[in-house]
């Protein structure tokens, strides 16, 4: 994994003032002078992760509401009381309950010093010309630093600063952070043909599974140039053919282009800026300054020349999210500015239904290799026998257990003596006095774990808990939301920061645990864990990688819009569900073809931050497109009907119908019927704050 930044300006840009000395100046190709710097020092590389991880202080007002927690739960008992007095005149009750709810507010009030406020400001000074040439630069050389550590904290094995200049007509700067996963080991960028690459990714192409895949891919683009005249063409060519988890920067010295993008799922995180000419603007080209009218306007704003252009892994106030496309910039003057080219398309879905028995065992084949090709391809630095080189992102429910079940398998059958970590995560909740360690997710983790542990004895299965105290969550929210953007609503905050500590590493809110006794019986166990449970306070896993069941929901309906299609079903017009079927069919490739946008992105940026790398098996390209063609909407989705205690008639769904009978094929029948909870919930880290419970997902923070 890396985190990669690329900054192309028509104007002379200075170097970082965070970049050290001495910077070399060294010969790329056709004569290019290119300033280089790059380190593989483990303290100055800490000096920059530092800076990337870095809290804001608390305000004063969070320090009162953090003091006043007591007081907050006392005030929303009152408040309660009041409002389920029925004897109290309804004046006399909007009294009271107005005047409680305004002691409440004053305490939980949000007075800190958001940085969207300040940013917004800033973005609007840019965009209109700086009255103070200085302060604007220097507004300018904070992003850019900012992003720098940002994506320092991505690749914590080797930093790369370089910058070079283009007949004086295009200043480049770029920045590369990399987390060494595939040896050998290839430093970035990439100069080759008249080429500058800098990947970020993991690739499963059968070509590059022995080697470095950013090298595969540079001498695949080569090899592409020698055979197709056509520049254009030669690139487009060598990214379709690129399997796996990506994002890509290249820049085209010869046709001063700019190629930047994401793989058609959208797996790894990608966003850009372009600031545009302020005279052009002037002259009737001025775009709307409001973030949430950005993206409906981003076409019309593509058409626009702009004077410079920043992609990253990660984002600030004024970025857009890339979409799961790759982007073509031109750098020539008049030129049309941006502009996109799709790679792939979504499967067609098919209707036939083929026999169950023969769909489960491809579907088993399928997962499988799907997670074994993401499995195999880690080779860490550094990694000591009995160390975890892997993690799952554990819930406890069907999607992660199933992930979870098969890497368990192919570790056993390697004879591997790695261990596995089970990353599970809650939040102590002051709004419903909710202890951390007592939400859903953590009972059926603990469930969950304890059957794999059961299934496979010899294999070493660790549960990561990792407990929330509120002033650890008011502490990093920051930092979250900074981290997100441009995702920008309460529900994305509340599956971001779950994320987020799911990943960390956090010693004091960590620990581990292990079976004691394997011939012991869940109820035996869950009557007195302490005696059965070996623990490991300050737990920190040794994993790079982490494994998540994100993409199972889409592929095979598990979400309650998808059943909701069926709401006009009654037992009488069963037979009629055709038109339901095909629906649901068009739901979930549209669900597969906008993840990039409503997880994907938001999801990497909060956990790659601890130089940790995210794996999708669902999300397989191969495998998408298998599922989608093969198996039928109605065996993803099925109902019945039952008679409810009224003796009416009633729907029984059955969400990801097919993957349910999965794990009981694989023995797990204690988690094939769990219902599907979103990992806010499940998790409990929505709505933490008093007098928030009335605040809906859709809110802007």
């Amino acid at each position: 994994m890396c985190g990669i930044l690329l900054r192309v300006s028509k104007e002379p840009i200075k170097k970082p003032l965070c970049i050290p000395q001495p910077i070399q100046t060294l010969q790329g190709c056709s004569d290019l002078s290119s300033e280089i710097w790059d380190t593989t020092d483990p303290d100055v590389i800490k000096s920059f992760l530092q800076q990337g991880e870095k809290l804001r202080p608390l305000s004063p007002q969070q320090v009162r509401k953090l003091n006043s927690l007591d007081e907050l739960r006392d005030l929303t008992k009152q408040l309660a009381k009041v409002k389920n007095n029925v004897k109290l005149l309804q004046e006399v009750k909007e009294d009271q309950v107005r005047n409680i709810q305004d002691q409440i507010d004053d305490i939980s009030r949000e007075d800190e010093d958001n940085y969207d406020d300040k940013n917004h400001h800033h973005t609007d000074v840019n965009k209109h010309g700086s009255k103070n040439k200085e302060e604007k630069e220097d507004r300018e050389d904070k992003e850019i630093e900012s992003l720098i550590y940002k994506t320092s904290n991505r690749g914590p094995n080797y930093l790369n600063y370089t910058q070079f200049k283009i007949d004086d007509n295009y200043y480049f700067q770029s920045f590369s952070a990399i987390l060494s996963l595939r040896q050998p080991f290839t430093k970035q960028p990439i100069f080759k043909d008249e080429f500058v690459l800098q990947f970020n990714g993991e690739l499963y192409n059968s070509e590059c599974l022995e080697t470095n895949d950013t090298q595969y891919i540079i001498d695949l683009l080569h090899s592409k140039i020698k055979s197709n005249k056509d520049r254009k063409s030669a690139i487009l060519n060598t990214l379709k053919e690129l399997s796996g988890e990506w994002a890509i920067i290249l820049v085209d010295l010869r046709e001063c282009r700019v190629y930047f993008g994401r793989d058609p799922i959208g797996k790894r995180s990608l966003c850009y800026k372009v600031s545009y000419d302020s005279n052009r603007i002037k002259e009737g080209q001025q775009q709307q300054q409001q973030q949430q009218q950005q993206q409906q306007q981003q076409e019309e704003e593509n058409e626009k020349e702009g004077i410079e252009i920043i992609i990253s892994s990660n984002s600030g106030i004024g970025f857009l999210e890339c979409k799961n496309e790759i982007y073509e910039y031109s750098l020539a003057h008049n030129s049309k500015g941006l502009i996109s080219h799709k790679l792939k398309e979504v499967a067609r879905p098919t209707f036939e239904l083929p026999d169950e028995r023969v769909v489960l065992a491809e579907l088993k084949k399928q997962l499988r290799a799907a997670t074994k090709i993401r499995q195999d391809s880690i080779h860490p630095l550094t990694h000591l026998p009995n160390e975890s080189a892997l993690a799952v992102l554990f819930s406890g429910g069907l999607d992660c257990t199933i992930v979870a079940r098969l890497i368990c398998e192919l570790i056993n059958n390697s004879n591997g003596h790695t261990s596995l970590d089970l990353l599970t995560v809650g939040f102590e909740n002051p709004r419903t006095l909710q202890a951390a360690d007592s939400g859903p997710d953590r009972k059926l983790a603990i469930k969950s774990w304890f059957h794999l542990c059961h299934m496979f004895p010899k294999l070493k299965i660790n549960l990561v808990e990792i407990n929330v105290d509120y002033q650890s969550w008011l502490s990093h929210k920051s930092r979250v939301k900074e981290l997100m953007y441009p995702c920008n609503t309460e529900m994305d905050l509340s599956i971001a920061i779950a994320f987020y500590f799911a990943s960390s590493i956090l010693p004091d809110l960590t620990s581990a645990k292990c079976l004691a006794n394997d011939n012991v019986s869940w109820e035996e166990f869950v009557n007195n864990q302490e005696k059965y449970t070996i623990k490991q306070e300050k737990y920190l896993s040794s994993a790079k990688v982490m494994f998540s069941g994100l993409g199972a929901d889409e592929l095979f309906a598990g979400y309650s819009r998808h059943e909701g299609i069926f709401n006009n079903i009654n037992v009488d017009n069963i037979s009629g569900d055709e038109s339901n079927y095909i629906e649901l069919a068009e739901s979930l490739n549209y669900d597969i073809e906008i993840i990039h946008q409503r997880n994907l992105g938001r999801d990497d940026r909060v956990m790659s931050c601890w130089g940790k790398e995210l794996r999708y098996p669902y999300l397989d390209e191969d495998f998408i497109s298998w599922v989608i063609s093969t198996i039928p909407p109605n065996m993803k989705f099925k109902y019945s009907f039952a008679k409810d205690k009224k003796g009416k008639n009633r729907l029984v769904p059955i969400r990801k119908y097919i993957l349910r009978k999965l794990a009981e094929e694989l023995g797990m029948s204690w988690v094939s019927q769990e219902l599907k909870r979103a990992i806010q919930f499940g998790a409990k880290s929505a709505k933490l704050e008093i007098g928030q419970s009335k605040s809906k997902g859709t809110d802007s923070l």
